[in-house]
């Protein structure tokens, strides 16, 4: 009688382990192939990796399109800025949108704006995709570039900032 009670633990063990491993197995498939979307209950994140020269610091994505505040954490005022997003799923935009360029002087440790006027989103859409921003320093003799990743949920409404 005494094996049968060990017998029947392990197997109940076994049992409980595969369903766990069918469970976790199901979700992963489901995450990989994107039918369930976890970014949803992310925090919004812009992060630009590179130099450090420049640091994304503030953004909104509503129905007018999107705006980034950009810190000069460098040396030298830059006297020209431009970004670009890629929309990776597809949600908002097709392709590529480019901001406008930003030709006011940022001085070292100030904060410009970029401002996209193209690819506004609808409430609670997410723009997730690569940022690009290229900015010259005053004085500069090339073009810097740097890349990062953007996730924002948008607002739907009127543009303020985050």
């Amino acid at each position: 009688m005494r094996d049968k009670k060990g017998q029947l633990s392990i197997e109940t063990m076994i049992i409980y382990g595969l369903v766990i491993l069918v469970t976790l197995s199901v979700i992963g498939g489901l995450l990989y192939f994107k039918v369930l979307d976890v970014t949803a209950y992310l925090p919004d994140k812009c992060d630009l990796g590179g130099s450090g020269d420049v640091k994304c610091e503030e953004w909104a994505y509503t129905a007018d399109g999107l705006k980034l505040g950009i810190r000069n954490t460098g040396q030298k005022p830059i006297v020209s800025m431009q970004a670009f997003v890629t929309d990776e799923v597809g949600t908002n935009f097709d392709g590529s949108i480019s901001s406008d360029t930003n030709t006011a002087t940022i001085a070292p440790g100030d904060i410009g704006a970029v401002e996209f006027t193209d690819g506004g989103g609808e409430a609670g859409k997410i723009l997730r995709g690569p940022l690009t921003l290229k900015y010259e320093f005053q004085g500069g003799a090339i073009e810097m570039e740097t890349t990062g990743s953007i996730r924002v949920k948008s607002s739907g409404g009127t543009a303020g900032t985050s």
